[in-house]
């Protein structure tokens, strides 16, 4: 089995892949069972459907912001004004990738983080700049970089994908703060905003500050509605007209059934506890692939305190494998995996050849099952004439 033959391979396309393999461990999108936690959602469909043919749009999507902020704790979101609703993150992503170009501005883009971001905003002829994650701890350097690099956009994920990296409050403060000072418009992509530990509000600190800034927010690593998702696409008054205008020429609207039923979705949730609920599932997950995966040839990084994220990222050094060649063996065993080095989109750095990530929403009757066959393939790998040879080989 050779998946990774193509001359433009990229983390979608092996995701693409992952949704024929048995064992799909590889998108971070959300699949765990809807039956077994959102039954009686599943079972008020009809009535779903007919709330969404009866109810206006507009009506709709201040309904969809409002339980979401209030979900999530947001009253900076609940009172913003300037929103638009994209079908996905993906969508929202290229449209702050067609705003970015219309401006000819150049964005600073984090790295290691998921690829397609660089990949969307390339498409649109955006010029990028990779800003390393390490920089976002050190605001001298960062400021220093931004200054050197000439940005004019700063671009964050937070908590960022695979590594889990989180910026806090405090910090988020400061960057805020340098970006106001050199005039810099701050995005910041919330997609995995359910895993922090400690939430926060971004949308008021950044009000507070009058700072430019555009959020996208994504439901689809979270809720199991079958990729019905809707991405929550924010942004300061100052950049309102000309990103509703690209908006308004690409869609009309998101679908109002999507809508209703993200919104049951969000509610059901509030009455099991919220975000904790969900929180109890990548726990669980967590700890099952913890268990089963030590003392195997592989380890997990980025267990932070302040981040319990639903992907996992796994240090492979010891199988003598890169990330490709582990990538392609694994498949052999129908267990599909992303490859660490696609997330370094700017560089493909080294530390990514050694490094795998796999994602933890899956559905509740094949995630353990994944999890033990990936180990399998581990414990059959070690001391296998698969690295004996390719350390002769490098020996020679």
């Amino acid at each position: 089995m050779k998946i990774l033959a193509g001359k433009n391979n990229n983390l979608t396309e092996l995701e693409v892949f992952g949704l024929s393999a048995q064992y799909n461990l590889a998108d971070g999108h959300s699949y765990v069972s809807a039956k077994t936690h959102y039954s009686s959602v599943l079972c008020g469909l009809p009535g779903l459907w007919d709330s969404a043919a009866e109810t206006p749009v507009q009506q709709m999507e201040t309904a969809f912001k409002e339980i979401f902020a209030e979900y999530f704790t947001l009253d900076g979101l609940k009172h913003h004004e300037y929103c638009s609703i994209c079908p996905t993150a993906s969508n929202s992503i290229d449209i702050i990738g067609a705003w970015a170009r219309s401006k000819s501005l150049k964005i600073g883009l984090v790295e290691p983080t998921f690829d397609n971001l660089a990949l969307l905003l390339r498409r649109r002829e955006v010029t990028l700049e990779a800003v390393p994650e390490t920089a976002l701890a050190d605001l001298t350097l960062l400021k220093e970089l931004i200054q050197l690099k000439n940005l004019d956009a700063l671009f964050l994920v937070n908590p960022n994908n695979p590594t889990g990296v989180v910026i806090d409050s405090v910090m988020m403060t400061d960057i805020i703060d340098i970006c106001c000072r050199l005039n810099v418009v701050l995005i910041i992509d919330a997609s995995f905003r359910f895993c922090h530990q400690v939430q926060f509000d971004e949308y008021a600190l950044l009000k507070e500050k009058d700072a430019s800034f555009i959020i996208l927010e994504d439901t689809g690593k979270q809720w199991p509605t079958l990729d019905a998702k809707a991405s929550l696409l924010s942004y300061s008054q100052d950049l309102a007209d000309d990103i509703r205008q690209i908006y308004e020429e690409v869609y009309l609207c998101c679908s109002n059934f999507t809508l209703r039923l993200i919104i049951a979705f969000v509610d059901e949730t509030l009455k099991k506890g919220g975000i904790s609920y969900i929180r109890t599932i990548i726990d669980e997950n967590t700890e099952i692939a913890r268990a089963a995966l030590a003392g195997t040839l592989v380890s997990i990084e980025s267990l932070q305190s302040d981040a319990a994220m639903s992907v996992m990222w796994l240090n492979i050094e010891r199988t003598g494998l890169t990330d490709l060649e582990l990538t392609e063996y694994l498949a052999g065993y129908g267990v599909a995996v992303l490859p660490g080095r696609y997330f370094y989109w700017n560089s493909h750095h080294v530390a990514g050849h050694y490094r795998i990530r796999i994602a933890l929403m899956k559905p509740d009757d094949q995630f353990r099952l994944s999890i033990m066959r990936l180990k399998q393939a581990l414990v059959e790998l070690e001391g296998s004439s698969v690295i004996k040879e390719k350390y002769l080989v490098e020996a020679l």
